[in-house]
């Protein structure tokens, strides 16, 4: 057996960060304080490794050598609190809690929700007890006790469906790994950053990594720095000025808005990737826009009302989406079909084919992980009322979305990504409520808590953290179970926080997490009562997406000089693509003039400018996030990264 190259030592360095993740992280976002884990980036991840790499082992190596965490142990735990960070907020946690208790606490005579809802929620889903559920929002009286036991039965359920669905996405992503960094050379962006803090270089013996000592990326440092600082101390003393970079664009008379939200961290990821990415983002977004303006003035928009998800883009726009989402993913795995093959043989010859001994799981762990994981995950579902005829094709469709969000990651850093329709409403609008009925359509409400902010996956965590990793030769068994151990201190964490902070104070004075809750039911009362038929326009629309794509694709492969990437079309539409095309868009401005009049070699001189514009952004936030705590009630959110 392989010595592991992670120690213990490391592997419970991570453990206790993974925890304070847990507990700070729904502390930060409810006070304004800092948002840990909002994206991808994962700027609470980068904050914790700043502190770790730049202070703490710095000063640790002065006093001996032998206390300085190695560079194995270095990656482990970077990769720990990437896992760690996806859960505790807006990833799971607010929308687990909130979903469980919101039907009961806001039912009234008017919206119906007793005789609409209740009969199909199975009761070991939710907590029991309407007094326990009436004090999580109105807060308990001093000195009562929180009652931990209500929810002991749903989150034991909870958590572990959470659990096997995390290590399903896991063993997803050790399969595919190989795959995407190694076949196709996926650029990983979000990496760089972490891969520069750790890598001395020439000089392993070197308490910092060179790139600490990088004029060049002060200067980037400084800028976020001091325009977030300025924000900072106009929270305290509004006499300081603000910078504030946002605005909008309006067109068509004023009835169509483009907004316009500069994030100077973005800039530094997008700066990292290919022209041709940068270039379709912010172009296929701005073309998606104008679609819907002429949609609007001929009268020809669809009037379909999907999800909250949804709220920001027409439904034949998103439908259209997600036809070039599953064209995307379908033609990656048909491409991919080579590596599968060798992968799959691995279940009959374990021993023999191709070298797996490096990977994150054996392929042969990964795929029965992966399928054993599956049926649990498939089982639990139809017991919570999912009819087995569409089960598949919610699992199909789930596992196709998070597939995306991992890609699109690697493949263009975009810092915050997600599916353009949940699972649920594909299916509700592909196939109509009849299949469904009013049990099937509560069962799938409650499918939001997973899959609606699929932007902090475990898959998106997974990936990244496998690229990383591969600075590290050797067994990742040990790091295998450092991920798992992140997740379930995350988790625990921050069930605990979240309860605590909705009993202490109350749910309803703490606007995210009662917020977080309202994402799903408002919606399906009115599909409950409507019994919608199945949209045959949306049909149409997503197959019009998947043509184009197909297009896109194979216009990429047969022309080297063709400008449009797929990726760009299979993200146009969204929310939280108009919050990073102007990033995308000033990014692309800067590398094309610096790669055009300065050439290979000015480019690759200019990247600790911009890894310092990221890095700046997330320190800055987070010594502010410290500040906040010891010196006022609430804070002020600094960055959205």
């Amino acid at each position: 057996m392989q010595k592991s190259p992670f120690s213990i030592r490391g592997l419970l360095t991570g453990v206790v960060l993974c925890l304070a993740v847990g507990l700070l992280a729904p502390y930060g976002i409810v006070f304004n304080y800092y948002w840990i884990g909002f994206n991808p980036s994962s700027p609470g991840a980068l904050f914790f490794f700043f502190v770790l790499t730049f202070i703490v082992n710095a000063i640790v190596g002065l006093i001996s050598r032998n206390f300085e965490l190695s560079k194995a142990d270095l990656v482990l735990i970077y990769c720990m609190l990437l896992m760690a960070v996806t859960v505790p907020t807006w990833g799971l946690m607010f929308f687990l809690i909130g979903t469980l208790v919101y039907p009961f606490y806001y039912a009234t005579p008017e919206n119906n929700y007793a005789e609409l809802f209740y009969d199909y929620i199975p009761s070991w889903m939710v907590p029991q007890d309407f007094q326990a559920i009436k004090s999580y929002y109105e807060g308990l009286p001093q000195g009562a006790a929180i009652p931990w036991g209500v929810w002991v039965e749903p989150m034991g359920w909870w958590l572990s469906f959470i659990i096997v669905l995390s290590f399903m996405l896991i063993c997803m992503s050790a399969i595919l790994h190989r795959q995407w960094s190694v076949h196709e050379r996926l650029t990983y962006p979000m990496v760089q950053l972490p891969q520069n803090m750790i890598d001395k270089g020439e000089d392993p013996t070197a308490r910092l990594a060179p790139f600490f000592k990088n004029k060049t990326m002060w200067l980037g440092f400084a800028i976020p720095a001091v325009l977030l600082s300025l924000n900072a101390f106009n929270h305290y003393f509004p006499i300081v000025p603000q910078y504030n970079p946002n605005g909008r664009f309006s067109m068509f008379n004023q009835t169509l808005h483009l907004p316009i939200a500069l994030n100077l961290a973005w800039v530094g990821l997008f700066y990292l990737v290919n022209l041709e990415i940068t270039f379709s983002i912010w172009f296929f977004y701005v073309f998606s826009k104008l679609q819907e303006g002429v949609f609007n003035v001929l009268g020809i928009a669809s009037t379909e009302r999907l999800s909250a998800y949804e709220y920001s883009q027409p439904a034949d726009l998103t439908h259209q989406a997600a036809g070039a989402v599953i064209m995307l993913v379908l033609f990656g795995l048909w491409n991919a079909r080579s590596h599968l093959k060798d992968v799959a043989q691995k279940l009959w010859d374990p021993e023999g084919g191709v070298d797996d001994s490096q990977e994150l799981l054996r392929y042969r762990t990964a795929l029965y992980g992966f399928l054993g994981s599956l049926l649990f995950v498939g089982a639990w579902l139809w017991r919570s009322g999912v009819p087995i005829t569409v089960l598949p094709v919610l699992l199909i469709v789930s596992l196709i979305f998070f597939i995306l969000v991992a890609r699109v990651v690697a493949t263009g850093g975009v810092a915050t990504a997600r599916s353009p329709i949940v699972p649920a409403y594909f299916i509700i609008s592909g196939l109509g409520t009849s299949i469904l009925g009013a049990k099937g359509l509560v069962a799938l409400n409650f499918t939001f808590i997973w899959q609606g902010e699929s932007r902090t996956s475990p898959m998106v965590a997974c990936s990244n953290a496998l690229k990383l990793a591969e600075m590290i030769p050797g067994s990742k068994t040990r790091l295998f179970w450092g991920i798992m151990l992140a997740l379930v201190c995350s988790l625990g964490g921050a069930a605990y926080m979240t309860l605590k902070l909705a009993y202490t104070y109350g749910a309803i004075n703490l606007s995210l997490i009662n917020w977080a809750g309202a994402h799903g039911w408002p919606y399906v009362g009115p599909t409950i009562l409507n019994m919608p038929e199945a949209n045959m326009r949306g049909w149409l629309f997503t197959g019009i997406g998947a043509l184009v794509e197909a297009l896109l694709m194979v216009a990429q492969h047969r022309w080297f000089w063709w400008p449009f990437h797929p990726v760009g079309f299979a993200i146009a539409v969204g929310w939280l693509t108009s919050q990073i095309w102007f990033s995308a868009l000033i990014a692309w401005i800067l590398k094309l003039v610096i790669v055009r009049f300065g050439g290979v070699h000015f480019f690759q001189s200019m990247k600790p400018f911009f890894l310092g514009l990221i890095l700046g952004e997330v320190v800055i936030s987070g010594i502010w996030g410290v500040i906040y705590p010891l010196t006022t009630e609430k804070g002020r959110w600094l960055t959205n990264m």
